[in-house]
């Protein structure tokens, strides 16, 4: 018999959950469980005893219920309907491609579940304590459904700290070589699975680069945050379908990561990789004269707690101009952010006043969210948190 109890929000605390958002948080429940031996699972009632829906439950946590689709009797069960449904909806819609996201957490209905494909292996990423609970079931299907010859299940993700769970080595099942090399829309990406950033390849972007690459083909490219080189390779990619070759393109990557800066030298052969900081190498290559027709800046989150808004909102910032200050006369900017808690209107605030001080004219000719395999939820604005903008810059 699975561990379960019940909750009962504040009087008109519903309201937020009848429009289909996912989450309670703490300041909202009017009688929550004990914290010992709290169960995982919740019925979610309101003040007048109406019932919401059965969610996973968690006593330390900011947001206490994670909400699941319908009344769930079993979550063994659950996990595995839904875990099967997830993957046939990738089968579906994208075919077999090499690199593809399988679950998405809240939008599948698994919060807390994240599975990458990488051709033969999976990275899984378990945040929440009652996934946690299952991760042996989860892996077990997962193994069911894809035969994997090696799965990755990342435990060293901050987020687990917030949801009380330990933070400590990725556990390694079957054998998963050093480096990996999968075909993310056709442009090959070689990296670490073991050791790559997060779940190894940041997919969400794919659909921005395919639909930007071929307006990025110029003659001098500035890719900052590169990682190992995805947007770099594709634009690469799209030059050689133009005759042109590496020697033709400059293209120049910017990482702190000198691992990650290792496999870009083999991803974009013939482009300039280098480790840095992306500031200080900014602010020297602005005093050097250096310019770049195309400058895309892919940063990590600045913002990971409301707490940091101010402070986040000021590094984007800062990033943003230095960028625009290293483009030329003429050009293209590709400026991103994966802070979900950064709104639209706040990164193109940031956006107006970086063109602004620097003097330039700017149109925006394409804007582009996380790539079909991150699905979201209209309810749930937290979810859309990927911000890619791309815009024809003038003096």
């Amino acid at each position: 018999m699975e561990n379960r109890g019940e909750v009962l929000l504040k009087k008109n605390e519903e309201r937020r959950v009848l429009a289909g958002h996912r989450w309670v948080f703490s300041n909202e429940l009017q009688t929550p469980p004990e914290t010992s031996g709290a169960p995982l699972l919740v019925d979610v009632r309101s003040a007048s005893g109406r019932f919401l829906g059965t969610g996973l439950f968690n006593p330390h946590s900011l947001i206490s219920v994670r909400l699941l689709d319908g009344p769930v009797r079993s979550l063994s069960a659950y996990l595995e309907e839904k875990i099967f449904r997830s993957v046939a909806m990738r089968h579906e819609l994208g075919g077999s491609q090499e690199g593809v996201r399988l679950v998405h957490a809240e939008a599948d209905g698994l919060p807390g579940l994240v599975v990458d494909r990488y051709g033969e292996y999976l990275s899984v990423q378990i945040t929440t304590r009652a996934l946690e609970a299952y991760s042996r079931e989860i892996l077990s299907q997962l193994t069911s459904i894809l035969s994997p010859l090696g799965i990755r299940t990342d435990r060293r993700a901050r987020i687990r700290a917030s949801e009380g769970l330990p933070i400590e080595e990725d556990q390694i099942i079957g054998d998963i070589p050093p480096a990996l090399s999968v075909c993310v829309d056709d442009v090959p990406l070689a990296f670490s699975l073991k050791e790559g950033q997060k779940t190894g390849l940041f997919l969400d972007q794919k659909d921005n680069v395919r639909a930007l690459a071929p307006f990025l083909v110029r003659p001098r490219i500035l890719d900052g945050f590169s990682y190992v080189g995805g947007w770099s390779a594709a634009i690469m990619a799209q030059g050689a379908k133009k005759g042109l070759s590496g020697t033709t393109l400059e293209i120049t990557g910017v990482d702190a990561s000198e691992r990650a800066i290792g496999f870009y030298h083999d991803n974009v052969p013939g482009g300039r990789g280098i480790v840095s900081d992306f500031l200080p190498w900014g602010r020297k290559a602005r005093e050097e004269g250096q310019r770049f027709d195309v400058v895309i800046l892919d940063p990590p989150a600045f913002i990971k707690s409301r707490r940091l808004m101010k402070e986040g909102i000021e590094g984007y910032y800062g990033v943003f101009r230095l960028g625009l200050s290293l483009l030329a006369e003429k050009g293209v900017f590709v400026a991103c952010s994966c802070s979900a808690l950064l709104s639209w209107e706040d990164f193109s605030g940031i956006l107006r006043s970086v063109f602004q001080k620097e003097g330039r004219r700017a149109r925006l000719f394409y804007q582009g969210r996380a790539s079909w395999d991150h699905p979201r939820i209209l309810a749930m604005p937290e979810l859309d948190y990927l911000k890619c903008a791309a815009f024809w810059v003038e003096s």
